[in-house]
């Protein structure tokens, strides 16, 4: 006799999609000089990119009142 798909043994868990592989705990990569040189230079056009878009808002705004 089958059983229900609702009266599974508590040890019977299965990966869903995506898990494969999937560890209990998730290590800590260390950090290395070049991550750290990436992050820095995203950081700097993110900033570039802001003060570029108030520069032209400001050029706009300035134009059509002239």
């Amino acid at each position: 006799m089958p059983d229900k798909p609702t009266e599974r043994d508590s040890h019977d868990v299965r990966a869903g999609p995506g898990d494969a592989g999937a560890q209990d705990r998730p290590v800590h990569r260390p950090e290395t000089p070049s991550d750290r040189q990436r992050g820095r230079s995203a950081t700097r056009l993110l900033v570039g990119l802001v003060i570029g878009g108030c520069l032209a808002a400001l050029v706009f705004y300035l134009a059509a009142w002239l």
